[in-house]
This record gives C-alpha cells, structure tokens and sequence, in this order.
C-alpha cells in the first residue's frame, strides 16, 4: 500500500513526474474533479435533515409568521384554548413545555436519525449475518466442488487411459489384420484364379496379379514371420499360374495370326509388295492390341522378379520364331529371284537386296514396336533379340552374296561394291535408320569381305600385272612414240591452223583424255598438262597407268590404315616395274642410255605428281628383328665353354639367354620419299652419264694432272715437262670438248623436251 501511495505522490513530482501531462489534460483532469467533487446520493436513500437547518427553518417560520399549523403543539393548544395559563405555575409549566417541546423538536432529528441508524443496523447485522450464511454455504459448495472436481478429474484421466489403451488395442489389432491380410487372401487369390470365368482381357486380372505381387514383396520384407517362406512358395506357384494364362493367351494369338497369315505356296515378298505386306503384316497388327496392354504390363513389372522376364523373353522369343517361320521362306525365295533377275550384275544384285532387306527390316522393326517396347538401359541396340532375328533374315542375302563376292576377280567390280556399300549402304541407309543395328553388322560384314577380297585381289593384280608385267616392244619404243605423238601433234596443228587462220591453237588435251586419266583426275587437285605429247597418259608406261588406276580407286574404297599398305606396296611394284623398263631400254643398241634415263625420269615426275594430291600419307610402319645380339652372345658363349657350369654370376649359359634375346625393330618406309630419292638418284646419274660424255677428255687432263702432284716425288718436277700435259693435247682435248657440247647438247636437250616437255625440269637438269 505504501509503494502505491509513494507512486500516487510521484505522479505530478516536479522533479520525476511519473507522467508528462500538458496544460490542456491538467484542465481537464480539474474538471473532472470539480464535477464528480459533490456526487447526490444515490435515489433509494433520502437525504437526513440535519438539525441546524431545522432550526433555522423554524426561526424563519417564527419570524416570518407563518401558519399555525407550523407552531410547536404548546403554542398550538394555548391558541386553541385547550391550554389556559392563569397561574403562574402554570406559565412556568407552559414555559417548561415550550422548552421541552424546543428541546423536543431539536432533538427530533437526531432521534430520527439514530433511529435510522438504529434500523440501518439492524437490517446490516442481518445482511452480514446472511452473507456469513451465504459464506458458510459458499464454503460447503466449495469443498464439494473440489470434491466433485477431483473425482471428475480423476475419471477423465481413467477415461483417458481407458481410450488410449483402446487406440493401442485397436493399432494393434489393425496391425494385426493388416500382417494377417496376405495369409489371409491367399484362399481368396487361389480360388479366383481356379474360377472359370477369368480371363486375361478381364478387368479383375491384372489387379489380382498386382495383388500378388505385393503379397509377395511383403512376404520378401518380412521372411522372419511364421510360415512366411511357405506361403511366398504358395504366392509364387500363383503368380506363375496367372503368367501361364497370359503366356498362354498370347502364344494363341500369336499362332492364329501366324496360320492367318500363312498360305500355301506363298509368294515372294518382291513379287506383289501390297498382297504380301498387308498378308504378313496385317494380321498381326490387327492382333497387337488385344496383347499389348498385357506385353506392356509384363515389361513394366519386368524388375520385379525373373518370372516377368521369363515371361516376356518367351513370348518374345515366339513372337520372333513365329515371324522367322513366317518370313524365312519369302525372304529366301525374293533373294533367290534376285539372284536370277542380277546374275551377272553384282552390283545391282548387292543394291536390289540390300534395299529389299532394308524395308523388310523397317517394317519388322515398326510391327515390332507395336508390341514391345525398346530397353531404355541398353543405348547400343534397344532391341537385342529383334536384331538377332533381323540379322538372321540379313544373313540370307549375305549368305548368297559371299561366293559371288569370293569369285569376282576384277578390281572395277569389286571397287565398284565397296563404293556401293560405304556409300549407299552404310553411308546412307544406316544413317537414315539407325535403329537397325542388324542391317547395320551385317552390311559392315559384307564390306569387310569385299574390302578383303579387294586386297587379296589388288596383290596378284600387283604380281601379275604390275611386277610381272611383261612389256611389249611399242610399250618401249621410246623416244619413237614421242616422235610419233609430237609429229600427230605437228600436223594437227597445221590443219586447226589453216581453218582458223586467227590464232594458234590453245595447250588442251581435254579431248584426248581416257577413263583412266579421268579417274585419276577426279581425286587430284591439279592435273599434269603441258602442249608436248610426252604427257598424255597413252604415252604413259603400261604399269604407271595401272598403278595410278589402282591407287584412285582403293582410295575411295579402303579406310586409311588399308589404304596405306596396300600404296606403299603398289608404289613400290610400280617403281621396280619402271626401273626394270628403264634398263631394257638402256641395253637396246639402238637406243642411248640417256633414253632410259630419261624414261625412268619422265615416269618418276608423272608418278610423284600424281600422287601428291591423294590426302593420306603413304607411310608404313614395318617391324623387324634384329639377331646381331645372338651372334655375339653366341660367339661369347663359345669362347666361354668353362663356365658354363659355372653356379656364380659368370654363368656363360646365364648370360647368353639374356644378352641373346634378339631386338625388335621399327621401320618407317614412306613411299612418296622413296619416289623423291629414286627420282633424285635418277636424275643425278643422268646428269653425272651426260656430263661424263661431254667433258670426257677434260675430266681425263684433270684425272691425270691430280693423279701427278699427288704420286710425284720430285718436287721441282714440272706439269709441262709431261709428254701428256702439252699444249697441242691439252688443246685438242678442249676443242673436243667444245665440238661435243655444240654438237650433243642441242640432242640432249631435244630429248629432255621431247620426254619431260617442262621447261622448269629442263632448267633444274641443266643448272
């Protein structure tokens, strides 16, 4: 009480005001207490007249004069005459009532109020004592309240207790079931699938199997429960059932549409496309919605367990034998009549077939995804067993095309298929469709066989008509062909001279060139032309043509490693095949060696020009062995026969098993550089050949002069004092020279236009 009244006190506190008032709520609050300053009683209580107003109403009533029926009860009997005073004792006696009466009548307030008090005390004492009543029964109701409230809480906490032991029972019992429902059901699942009436098309199939399939996921989940090991044998007898009626179901659509399709001596897949289309691929795909919801609903739960997978590879696995069964016997007579109509054409054979079986594959492959789906997880072939089945129908055409392939011996041809089969087959159908894994392998095992053939080929062609080729007196008629060519050459001239009249003719030789040049031409970025006839390809040497015929086409047709190989092998037949020409036309007594030179020459520039545009390096990698560490060691050996039984580390056997090991070798041999160095080599011997006849005498005064300072022995012996060394010789042997270089070098270099007819070679000879 005191920390309140200290708070009230510090409410307007000068110094610490508990509250910042303004001067307009200050106003306000004064207000507010003047006006609730005299508040009236309340209006079931009448207000005491207090005796000093009473007294001074009556001394104004007595001083105003006013009405009798105001005046004391003395003074009212005295007017009335019921009171007479003739003593006076009884004045005195009056006078005394007066008083009495006075006194009366001031005191009558007071008695009134004490009365009231009195009465106001009365009905409080019997107010308290009913409120003590009223306590005493509170107190009573209270102690009975709680009573009542303890019991009530006491009971709601049984409840409590009561209702949660039930939740517990009921979870309990809940759980219960619900472990019990898959022992249960198994009555239930069994007799359903025992009924008559189910079928795999029924609504309530498919749902029974997702059932099983969960009883046994549970039974799997909880094997540590009693007989759970039991009834998972029981669920899985039943599942296998409810497989075996769809793998029934779908085997019997499978063979309907099977003998639906199939006819007696049915046709060739070729010889009526629509007929043989809509027989073996319309019925069953009228067929493939009645199977496929149930297909579908086998691959879905295929992770589920081995018995979806066995399910779905057996049907699978007939639904292909059904289509093979179907198909094997067309496919074999289509390509049987293919192999009739293209005897003699393999190429038209190797497109007709591959086309047919590139359709028959699509439509296989379209049919086939209408009942199953592809395997997500394999990226490589969705369809594995498809493509085996595929692959199997390839394999007829493959079957029948490889002895063709083995038999064709010419280069055209078989260049011919593995352009057709890079190209067309592989380079354009596989990439269109390349969901056709199968198509796909056995198109690459067909060019491989062809590229092999095509090697083995292209080496006896290289034996035999590269190396083996025997040349023909025109083949080395040289520089005769040139003669002729040039004066062919001359005469046309001539006569495109006297029509036109205008100009000479232009360095075109466009209308002489063969299929040969042109084949070599279309993969060369720049041709080797020039006016002379030396450099058309007739007046080419047999092999070169061969060989540069050779190279074009197995560019096109072999891959870059095979191709390699196989041109470092031609090129360097064709340089030995060049080589051996250049020395029968040295040994001709008609002819120079200058001529053969010259020839070999020719073919090395012909041969280097034209291979340089080929975008592969010809360059191969050849391993050898060497033994030369087996000779010493050996020798060492030998040389050692004491310790050969020797137990230390001298041991002679010991080290000759580890030094003798014989080394292995790598090789690199470049074509192209071997052509350089031939053609160098070539070049430097014509060159030495040419000089050596011009400059004979020269180089024999020279010969003998530094044969002289170097075997003389007296020094102060003089060059002229030599019988050789004098003037008249050495000036013969000049003019000799001089009379050779004016006679021979104009046939000299007659000969180089007539045979390298390139005026920047001619110069590199002659510098």
């Amino acid at each position: 009480m005191t920390s309140v009244v200290n708070k009230l006190s510090d409410w307007e506190s000068v110094d610490k005001p508990l509250t910042n008032l303004s001067t307009v709520q200050l106003d306000t609050i004064s207000q507010l207490s003047a006006a609730v300053k005299d508040r009236p009683l309340p209006s079931h209580i009448k207000r005491s007249v207090e005796p000093a107003e009473l007294a001074s109403s009556r001394s104004v009533t007595s001083d105003g004069g006013g009405s009798t029926c105001d005046l004391l009860p003395v003074f009212h009997q005295l007017e009335t005459g019921r009171a007479i005073i003739s003593t006076g004792q009884q004045f005195l006696q009056w006078i005394h009532q007066v008083e009495s009466s006075l006194i009366d009548e001031e005191s009558k307030p007071y008695l009134m109020y004490i009365s009231e008090l009195e009465r106001q005390r009365d009905v409080t004492i019997n107010l308290q004592n009913q409120v003590n009543f009223s306590l005493s029964q509170l107190t009573d109701l209270t102690s009975q309240y709680e009573k009542v409230s303890k019991k009530t809480t006491e009971l709601h906490v049984a409840c409590q207790d009561l209702l949660q032991e039930q939740t517990k029972l009921s979870q309990t019992n809940a759980q219960l079931q619900e472990k019990l429902k898959v022992f249960q059901e198994y009555e239930k699942t069994v007799h359903k699938l025992s009924s008559p009436t189910l079928s795999v098309q029924s609504e309530t199939f498919l749902p029974l199997i997702s059932k099983i399939d969960e009883s046994i996921s549970y039974l799997q989940q909880n094997s540590n429960y009693k007989e759970s090991t039991i009834y998972l044998v029981k669920y899985r007898a039943a599942l296998n059932r409810a497989l075996d009626m769809i793998r029934t179901y779908v085997k019997s659509c499978l063979d309907t549409a099977t003998a639906a399709a199939s006819v007696p001596a049915s046709p060739a897949l070729s010889s009526a496309p629509h007929t043989a289309f809509t027989l073996f691929y319309g019925k069953f795909r009228a067929a493939a919605p009645r199977m496929r919801h149930l297909i579908a609903e086998t691959e879905r739960r295929q992770q589920q367990g081995q018995e979806y997978e066995q399910l779905l590879m057996d049907v699978e696995q007939h639904y292909l034998s059904c289509r093979e069964r179907l198909l094997g016997p067309s496919v074999k007579n289509a390509v049987n009549q293919l192999l009739g109509v293209h005897q003699r054409d393999h190429c038209g054979l190797v497109r007709a077939g591959c086309a047919f079986l590139l359709h028959v594959c699509e439509d296989e492959t379209q049919l086939h995804s209408q009942m199953f789906s592809a395997t997500p997880e394999s990226e490589e072939d969705p369809r594995p067993r498809l493509s085996e089945f595929l692959e199997r129908l390839c394999l007829v055409l493959y079957d029948s095309l490889r002895p063709l392939i083995i038999q064709v011996s010419h280069l055209e041809t078989l260049a011919e298929l593995t352009a057709i089969l890079r190209g067309e087959v592989i380079g354009q159908h596989c990439l269109t469709y390349p969901h056709l894994t199968a198509f796909r392998r056995v198109g690459y095992q067909m060019l491989q066989d062809v590229q092999e053939r095509l090697v083995y080929r292209t080496s006896v062609y290289i034996r035999t008509d590269i190396i083996g080729y025997q040349a023909s007196p025109g083949d080395l008629a040289y520089p005769e062909k040139l003669e002729m060519m040039e004066s062919i050459a001359e005469q046309l001239a001539q006569q495109q001279q006297e029509r036109s009249k205008t100009h000479s003719r232009q360095n075109s030789n466009s209308s002489l060139v063969s299929l040969t040049s042109m084949e070599v031409g279309n993969i060369n970025s720049r041709s080797y032309s020039s006016s002379s006839p030396a450099d058309l390809h007739g007046m080419w040497y047999p092999p070169v043509r061969r060989t540069l015929l050779t190279l074009s086409k197995l560019y096109r047709c072999l891959e870059k490693p095979i191709f390699q190989g196989l041109s470092q092998e031609v090129l360097t037949a064709c340089l030995e095949s060049i080589e051996r020409a250049a020395q029968e036309i040295s040994r001709n007594p008609k002819k120079s060696v200058a001529d053969g030179q010259l020839f070999e020459i020719k073919h090395l520039l012909i041969l280097r020009e034209q291979i340089a545009p080929f975008q592969s390096e010809f360059l191969v990698k050849e391993t050898s062995l060497d033994f030369s560490k087996i000779r010493s060691a050996a020798k060492t050996l030998l040389n050692r026969k004491a310790d050969l039984l020797n137990i230390s580390g001298n041991n002679a056997l010991l080290e000759f098993l580890l030094e003798g090991t014989p080394g292995v070798q790598e090789h690199l041999r470049d074509s192209k550089k071997e052509v350089d160095r031939r053609l160098k080599l070539t070049c430097e011997k014509f060159i030495q050949d040419s000089s050596k006849k011009l400059l004979n005498a020269v180089q024999d005064f020279n010969a003998k002069v530094l044969n002289f300072y170097q075997v003389r022995g007296d020094r102060s012996a003089l060059l002229k004092s030599q019988p050789w060394a004098s003037e008249s010789n050495l000036q013969t042997a000049v003019a000799t020279t001089i009379r050779l270089i004016k006679s021979q070098v104009p046939i000299i270099q007659r000969k180089m236009q007539l045979y390298l007819a390139n005026r920047e070679t001619e110069f590199i000879l002659f510098r």
